[in-house]
């Protein structure tokens, strides 16, 4: 069955967008890079709260209320967006995904879907909400 999901545009932060459209707390940060809002950060590469890799994040079930990733948009990323959900939805029951490309899967449905307007990026960039269900 096709699903379409309302969406509008959002062009300000993405620390305004948290603040005014994400509610659940504790909010982990992964892929947070030099962006540091968020409860809990992690990142591989940037200084954050958590040296850690976003497909393996070290945290038990439930930790967060939810998860938010900005990651590389490079293509090859896509195939790990998967991986990324998994275990977003497993340390919170919510996860929050801005990228150029969405993640699909019965056990994890988009519930809502934004797009961000930003100048000299040709391409729709997507803030996506998961849920686990």
């Amino acid at each position: 069955m096709t699903k379409y999901i309302e969406i509008f545009s959002w062009t300000g932060s993405i620390q305004a967008w948290l603040d005014k459209i994400v509610p659940e707390r504790p909010l982990l940060n992964v892929c947070s890079g030099r962006q540091a809002f968020g409860d809990v950060t992690i990142d591989l590469y940037e200084p954050a709260d958590v040296r850690g890799n976003w497909m393996a994040l070290p945290f038990l079930r439930d930790s967060f209320g939810a998860v938010f990733a900005d990651p590389p948009w490079d293509a090859e990323y896509k195939q790990h967006v998967a991986r990324f959900v998994r275990e977003a939805l497993r340390v919170a029951p919510v996860a929050y995904l801005m990228a150029p490309w969405t993640y699909g899967a019965a056990w994890a449905p988009l519930t809502h879907c934004w797009v961000r307007y930003i100048p000299g990026v040709n391409r729709a960039v997507l803030l996506q909400r998961y849920k686990r269900i």
